[in-house]
């Protein structure tokens, strides 16, 4: 298929209102191609004079016709092996499962004016808009002035806006179907808001919270918004002369570094969404070392000692059975869900760092020597990178036995694609050429495809077949995607646009220079060839 470069912007929707959306899954007639005939009917034999022939003779040609048509058979099979995609058959790592767009989308299932819902008035030239990542299919989105804009006559509005601070407002949406579900004004809350600064916002479905973290003249403020019905449940507001730092955010738990970033400090505290104003836990962490936050807690050196601190609780447990004096931690990960180990990689004094499964109540279930810089869990593999980052290895996770091990040509990484089938495992590759994204087999590490990918190109998503590719210039030129075959590598249509591109969960979202908001699909007519 060639390369099909388009814009793809859809008609900006009037102000307020949503696009009306064609009814998804309508079915399409059954019609022949125009100028195609139906097959002519099989002409009846002459049976009479054929069948006079002997046994032997029709025997003789029946068994040929058979050969002939087990050979013929038997090529098509062999053949067809050949040229059958291969793609990742397991299911989706739990993230949301991304559209199928194997064509160029060019039609939009839902569009949102989204400076005229949160920012009425503002230009909408400049509004600039900031989504969350999706959770659950929901998005939130906020705004914030932007005074770098194209439309000089814009400007003065730009700077009124500014001073005013009316771009306080939040919005849920679902993602999927573009429905609103419900806008607040941060206003009410924290009417000190910096209009410029940026809204930074995570839904947490496990609190039943939106959390908004906005710029104040005293400082950053953090607002609990009800996932329900958007309205108010908290305000935190950090210390001016002891701000906190957000280090990390992992589900419904935040790492804060509290007084600084700088290590004369390294004072730490542990929040969870539903309680902004009371830590989990506080504490420090030794000069040189930083925590790393999990789902269910944090992991950190003090003293020279490993602990974990559980995020419910704030209890801390040594990591310290089975480890030899002197062990130093380096770096940890946390299994997927239902797995309640770590996996960290220690290394005691000047000896080989090994690699181990700590069960929750500090216990090793195995250890492994395996030089390891950094490490990543997927469902069947412990993957260890090595230091110098040029290798992978896939341990088991149940015993630790070293299942391949797989050189990527120079210094890589791992990269969890949202969307990806569970049989892969992404890496990006730095090559003397450029970096490429490959998928490996997570079965034996064999490359099953390879992307040639460009400086600013980010990998957002992956479908079944599909793996979408961003390019993002920092607003030099426009963003542009492309996707690609997840079998073949082949590009199958790139496409820029003068707004922003991202992935909304699964969907692909546009928002254009005046705010709007669109959900690009493709409606091509089942049956149709890519």
């Amino acid at each position: 298929m060639a390369r099909d470069d388009a814009p793809w912007l859809p008609a900006r929707p009037a102000a307020g209102r949503r696009a009306d959306v064609p009814e998804a899954g309508a079915a399409q007639p059954a019609s022949l191609p125009s100028g195609s005939r139906p097959s002519p009917a099989v002409p009846h034999e002459e049976a009479p004079r054929r069948r006079r022939r002997t046994t032997a003779s029709s025997s003789s040609r029946l068994r040929s016709a058979y050969l002939a048509l087990a050979l013929a058979t038997t090529a098509v099979l062999v053949a067809g092996v050949a040229v059958v995609p291969r793609y990742g058959s397991g299911p989706a790592t739990g993230t949301p499962v991304a559209d199928e767009l194997r064509r160029l989308p060019t039609d939009a299932a839902w569009s949102l004016d989204l400076a005229g819902l949160l920012a009425p008035d503002v230009p909408p030239s400049c509004v600039h808009v900031w989504p969350s990542a999706a959770v659950d299919g929901l998005v939130a989105v906020g705004t914030s002035v932007d005074l770098e804009t194209d439309d000089a006559a814009s400007s003065p509005g730009c700077r009124r806006a500014a001073v005013s601070g009316n771009t306080s407002r939040v919005a849920l949406v679902e993602a999927g179907t573009g429905r609103v579900r419900w806008v607040h004004d941060l206003a009410e809350d924290v009417p000190d808001a910096d209009a410029l600064a940026i809204p930074a916002t995570q839904v947490v479905p496990a609190a039943d919270r939106v959390l908004v973290q906005v710029q104040t003249s005293g400082g950053a403020a953090q607002v609990a918004l009800d996932l329900d019905g958007g309205d108010s449940r908290e305000v935190a507001r950090g210390r001016r002369d002891l701000p906190a730092v957000s280090v990390a955010a992992v589900g419904r738990l935040q790492l804060r570094a509290v007084g600084g970033t700088d290590d004369a400090s390294r004072r730490f505290s542990l929040v969870d969404a539903g309680d902004l104003t009371e830590p989990v836990w506080q504490g420090r962490a030794d000069v040189g070392t930083t925590p790393l936050l999990l789902e269910s807690g944090v992991v950190l050196e003090a003293d020279g000692r490993s602990s974990f601190v559980d995020g419910r609780t704030g209890a801390a447990r040594p990591l310290e059975r089975g480890r030899g004096r002197g062990t130093t931690l380096e770096t940890a990960a946390v299994g997927p869900a239902g797995d309640g180990s770590l996996y960290v990689v220690e290394r005691a004094g000047r000896s080989r760092p090994t690699v181990s499964a700590v069960d929750p109540l500090g216990d090793r279930r195995w250890t492994t020597p395996v030089e390891a810089g950094a490490l990543d869990v997927t469902d069947r593999c412990v993957l260890a990178l090595s230091p110098d980052a040029s290798s992978v290895t896939c341990l088991d996770r149940g015993d630790g036995r070293v299942l391949w091990t797989r050189d990527l040509g120079g210094p890589a990484r791992v990269v969890p694609v949202p969307g990806q089938s569970r049989d892969d495992v992404w890496v990006v590759a730095q090559r003397d050429d450029g970096p490429e994204l490959a998928a490996l087999d997570v079965s034996d590490g064999s490359r099953r495809v390879a992307v040639p990918l460009g400086p600013s190109d980010e990998v957002v998503a992956a479908s079944r077949t599909v793996v979408y590719v961003v390019t993002d210039d920092s607003g030099t030129s426009p963003d542009a995607v492309s996707a690609y075959d997840a079998s073949s590598g082949r590009r199958l249509w790139t496409s820029t646009s003068p707004g922003r591109v991202s992935f909304w969960g699964g969907a692909l979202v546009v928002v254009d220079d005046s705010a709007a908001a669109s959900r690009l699909v493709d409606r091509t007519r089942v049956g149709s060839t890519s």
